[in-house]
């Protein structure tokens, strides 16, 4: 392997320059930097991340010790637990011990000699066996165990099995099952134990027969022959492990199809419906994520407190429940164009494979559904509507039923599950709620993280501009990183354009001037009304915005998605896209997946997004379009819409990690819903205000300021005075 005089020798500079370099240390100008790194290149070098350790004397090294990774529980806890710790700048090293104590003792004893900052392990140690960790010398603050307790241990994280073993069993007894099969993993390991000892005890207080057997996945399918051989029937069946669950429905419909006992088990936390077992989840991927947080505060003496943590059951989840003495067989749902829209189309196949009721999805453009929706009048042509949430103060009224005729649910419950924050302007007029949040979205800023951590690119723009580069706090530098991205103005950049802009219709426009204007307000309106378009402020945030054309496409986009698209071809540096058309940044075809940073809006003050849903007053299906509006709000179907590119408004979607690690930038967006401190309405007129309307006057300013008609002082006064003859 090349050493560092090697490099210097071929990069043509000192010594001191490479160790800088390799090291991220120093004052090291941009063109000798990139002879480091091609020289590097050139000769093979790569740092040996060991000896980087030693000379530092410290490590940002965590360990994951599973059984196996065949078992999903085990993947899910592992991705998450990975991704967090990366993202705190650790990296993470992955063992196998194959439920052997023997094989678990080898893996430590390299994970020590890593030294390794902190261990997670899911330990096949038992509770009356030699505790290796002790015996290795490991401190008990540099150990998480996960879900599997041997030592009684403080340092600990699992759910309540207890709980699980419990709620299994009054569900079979809710199910009269008199006959049942439970199969688990040892009863040396503590989760297995505390299941068995609450479902047994149950069954066996209703004097219900049990059939136990205790099994894992290397014997599991002998042991499954051999039962399934003992048994003529039964009612149910119960395993403890859904990779188990799995292997046994195989070899029960293989050589045992006439055995038609339901199978529930404990599994992993499925975003997603499935078909087949009955499952009880727990979210292995939260519990991955606690164990990397735990380890890392520790480790960087955030927490000294070493206590048990035990995670909330998720339990059975309920995706859906049949209509009682319905007739409808069909319900119309007109909905505003976007990813969520085709998502509706395909979840709502599960809705009529349920309920027999087919939904036929009306999706139209922005423009064509205003249309719609101000000439609807009495017609009856759709049953569920769905809207921008701007356009509920205007539209809510006339076209929506009030919740409080269709149930009698007390409406804080009715909005539980939902983030703080989005009652009442995503759901009601005038005090009364009208609709359900569906798809609340924030802006946020998307910026190609690789090329902000490049280390010539870093250089180059502190030579230029004698600051650091880093993602912008304002858009006076949002619009110099953009200028320094785009290849017109720096021949060095590797992209063509600094940012793109989203200009389509008047509308549109509008909101990218507003997203400008907001970073520097929160009042758009005075306490009379006024439009605060004659300030310096106002100006100047229309000068920001022209400015940034000179730095983004000529083609401007015609709406979010495509500025998404845009930024996915890999030529555009940042851009600025509302989280509820992020995901289309992730298609097959995406030159920046993985490459994708996210961060607060320059101002951090989001313009809100997204939609909300309702039922139509003229429908003459009420009843069922509002059980189809419960069930698409809800948390089940919400996540799983999310998880294929859609944004949810369900608070508990936010801690389900499969999702966020899809999509990293939601759980900043569900901050920025919180956070977002917006008077864009008149305060007279906040119950019915046309705002489609006013953002054509507004777009129609920026359009003429853009296409160099008018001075950014003359087209806001116009704008001020169109709205004063025509709305105030």
């Amino acid at each position: 392997m090349p050493t560092i005089k090697d490099i210097a020798r071929e990069a043509g500079v000192a010594q001191g320059t490479v160790s800088n370099v390799l090291n991220g240390r120093g004052n090291v100008s941009s063109d000798k930097i990139l002879l480091v790194e091609q020289a590097c290149t050139k000769l093979g070098y790569t740092m040996n991340q060991r000896a980087k350790t030693l000379r530092q004397g410290s490590s940002k090294l965590l360990a994951a010790i599973l059984p196996n990774m065949h078992d999903r529980r085990y993947t899910d806890f592992f991705l998450s637990f990975k991704n967090y710790a990366e993202s705190s700048g650790y990296s993470v090293r992955l063992y196998f011990s194959n439920d052997l104590v023997e094989e678990e003792e080898v893996q430590l004893q390299t994970v020590r000699s890593e030294m390794t900052a902190g261990i997670a392990t899911f330990s096949s140690c038992t509770k009356d066996g030699k505790n290796i960790y002790h015996e290795l010398g490991i401190p008990k603050e540099d150990v998480v165990f996960v879900e599997r307790n041997p030592f009684d241990s403080a340092s600990y994280i699992g759910f309540d099995y207890e709980k699980a073993g419990s709620e299994l069993a009054e569900k079979l007894e809710s199910k009269n099952c008199n006959n049942v099969l439970l199969i688990t993993e040892t009863l040396d390991y503590s989760n297995q134990r505390a299941f068995f000892s609450t479902f047994s005890s149950i069954l066996k207080a209703n004097n219900r027969i049990l059939h136990h057997i205790q099994t894992d996945a290397q014997h599991c399918y002998t042991h499954f022959l051999q039962i399934l051989n003992q048994l003529e029937s039964v009612d149910a069946v119960v395993l403890t492990n859904y990779h188990l669950a799995e292997n046994f429905s195989n070899i029960n419909k293989t050589f045992y199809p006439q055995l038609h006992a339901p199978i529930y088990t404990i599994s992993p936390l499925f975003t997603i419906p499935s078909i087949g077992c009955k499952k009880y989840e727990l979210n292995y991927r939260l519990m991955g994520r606690c164990a990397a947080e735990t380890l890392i505060k520790r480790k960087e003496r955030k927490s000294k407190e070493i206590k048990p943590i035990l995670l909330d059951n998720d339990g059975m989840r309920n995706w859906i429940s049949k209509i009682p003495g319905s007739t409808c067989k069909k319900l119309t749902l007109l909905t505003l164009d976007s990813p969520t829209a085709r998502i509706v189309e395909n979840m709502a196949r599960i809705y009529t494979d349920a309920t027999g009721i087919e939904i036929k999805v009306a999706i139209c453009s922005y423009d064509g559904i205003h249309e719609i929706l101000s000439g609807l009048g009495n017609m009856d042509a759709y049953d569920v509507i769905r809207l921008d949430h701007t356009w509920l103060s205007w539209f809510g009224e006339r076209i929506f039923a009030p919740l409080h005729e269709l149930c009698s649910t007390n409406e804080d419950s009715l909005f539980a599950p939902f983030i703080p924050g989005l009652v009442p302007q995503y759901t009601s007029v005038n005090g009364i709620a009208y609709a359900f949040p569906e798809t609340p979205s924030a802006q946020l800023l998307f910026y190609r993280k690789d090329l902000f951590e490049n280390t010539v690119l870093q250089r180059l723009y502190k030579e230029q501009y004698k600051e650091e580069l880093a993602p912008p706090q304002d858009f006076a530098t949002f619009n110099r990183i953009a200028k320094f991205f785009t290849k017109r103005f720096n021949e060095h950049s590797p992209t063509t354009y600094g940012t793109t802009l989203t200009l389509g219709n008047s509308g549109v426009a509008a909101t990218e001037y507003l997203t400008r204007y907001f970073s520097h307000s929160h009042d758009l309106f005075d306490a009379n009304g006024n439009l605060l378009l004659d300030t310096d402020i106002a100006v100047q945030a229309m000068k920001e915005l022209i400015e940034a054309k000179e730095y983004s496409p000529k083609r401007y986009n015609a709406w979010w998605r495509e500025a998404a698209r845009e930024f996915a071809a890999g030529d555009t540096a940042m851009a600025i896209i509302f989280s509820n058309y992020a995901s289309e940044m992730m298609d097959s075809d995406s030159a920046v997946i993985n490459k994708i940073g996210y961060t607060y809006l320059p101002g951090q003050n989001a313009l809100l997004g997204g939609g909300c849903i309702g039922v139509s007053k003229n429908s003459k299906n009420k009843r069922e379009a509002f059980d189809f509006i419960k069930w698409i709000c809800s948390e089940e179907i919400t996540t799983a819409m999310t998880l294929l590119g859609s944004v949810s408004p369900c608070e508990k979607t936010y801690s389900n990690y499969e999702v966020l690690d899809t999509y990293p930038w939601l759980g900043l967006s569900h901050k920025c819903i919180a956070q977002s401190k917006i008077n864009r309405i008149p305060p007279q007129k906040a119950n019915c205000f046309d705002e489609r309307k006013f953002l054509s006057i507004l777009g129609t300013a920026v359009n003429t300021v853009y296409n160099d008609t008018a001075s950014p002082q003359d087209a806001l006064a116009y704008a001020i005075q169109s709205y004063n003859r025509t709305m105030k």
